[in-house]
């Protein structure tokens, strides 16, 4: 076994929490705002903004992904990780961080 690589952990994030959906709520509205200021002729289409709003959100699982490998210090087994996620509450913390998730302050 080895561990989760940062496309299983977002699959086992999408089927176990709301933290894709909580994420993309955040992220859209922000990146469409972000689309209305630039020139009409220069704007970028819904495709061009949902990939925009995906590699944010590969970029954070992919933090997740190494703070967890940290914690785990070297641990390969996949069941460490999945032990790890549950009994630290992980899911529910990073819910919770969505709350308070902010993009248009990180200028």
């Amino acid at each position: 076994m080895t561990q989760l690589n940062p496309s299983e952990l977002q699959a086992y994030l999408a089927q176990n929490s709301q933290v894709e959906h909580l994420f993309m709520a955040k992220a859209l509205p922000y990146l469409n705002d972000e689309n209305l200021k630039r020139a009409p002729a220069r704007r970028y289409n819904s495709a061009i903004i949902q990939r925009q709003a995906d590699k944010l959100y590969d970029e954070f699982t992919a933090q997740i992904h190494g703070k967890i490998t940290q914690q785990l210090h070297g641990h390969e087994d996949r069941e460490d990780w999945l032990r790890f996620i549950d009994s630290n509450n992980l899911l529910e913390e990073l819910e919770d961080s969505m709350s308070e998730l902010s993009f248009g302050d990180e200028e």
